[in-house]
């Protein structure tokens, strides 16, 4: 420590600080970290050294684990100080404009559905499905879904479903199907990890890009987040260039500088 109070531009990152954080990340995760991992848990060391040092400069100094992660979150809210300023509506615009992947809103579908169960039917399944098939050709779209098939766990009516919610419920190969039915009249069979569905589709409401206004906030709070991340990431960087990052190598104590 006296080293360091001598020499606080050198920050030196010794075999056994990576032995530790590597343990750490073991008993947490129950695995080794990948090499990738293990330089992410360094530079996040090398981060906290930083902003602490940093910190201690400015007064806020005392050796406790409580107020050093203090001091690193202090030094992180004199980042986000830097960054809180307000947009204009057409800097939002322009960042709604640059990100829209992110605001945009996914087709979602009302839909009804007859199930055969592949556990309940087992070798009739095809046989019935193709039975099922004839039945609902001559069914008008008012069929009691519930008593001509067989009991599906989460109902069998699900309306605004996006195409997201249908792969989580059904599967990949069943939302892809679905996306491309039209309304209006029963259709099957359809394949799932449950068994097979006929499915009757009441409306379809298009996905896509919300008006400005209406996520106006949204993009507000992502702009914001955006600035504190990059003010952030300003500050630290600029505050890491003072130091001479210094990590050792296991072999024979001997130590290697690395690239700031």
């Amino acid at each position: 420590k006296k080293n360091e109070a001598a020499a606080p531009d050198k920050i030196i990152v010794s075999v056994a600080r990576v032995a530790t954080l590597a343990d750490a990340f073991a008993r947490t995760w129950r695995r080794s970290p990948t090499e990738l991992e293990l330089q992410g848990l360094v530079e996040d060391y090398v981060r906290d050294e930083v902003l602490y040092r940093e910190g201690r400069a400015a007064g806020l100094d005392r050796d406790d684990p409580i107020i050093r992660r203090r001091v690193r979150q202090k030094m992180e809210f004199l980042a986000e100080d830097i960054a809180a300023v307000e947009p204009s509506d057409e800097e939002l615009a322009a960042y709604l404009e640059s990100n829209s992947d992110r605001f945009r809103t996914e087709e979602r579908l009302t839909f009804r559905h007859v199930f055969l169960s592949a556990t309940r039917r087992g070798s009739t399944l095809n046989a019935d499905a193709k039975e099922m098939a004839d039945t609902l050709a001559r069914t008008s779209a008012a069929a009691d879904e519930a008593s001509i098939g067989d009991a599906f766990l989460l109902g069998e009516k699900f309306r605004e479903m996006s195409q997201s919610e249908v792969t989580r419920t059904f599967g990949e190969g069943f939302a892809k199907q679905l996306s491309v039915m039209e309304p209006g009249h029963w259709q099957g069979p359809i394949q799932s990890g449950f068994g097979v569905h006929f499915v009757f589709i009441d409306g379809r409401t298009k996905g896509g890009l919300p008006p400005f206004k209406a996520v106006r906030e949204a993009v507000q709070r992502e702009w914001l987040n955006a600035r504190r991340i990059e003010a952030e990431e300003k500050l630290y960087r600029t505050l890491r260039d003072r130091y001479q990052i210094v990590k050792e190598t296991p072999l024979k104590g001997a130590a290697s500088e690395t690239a700031r």
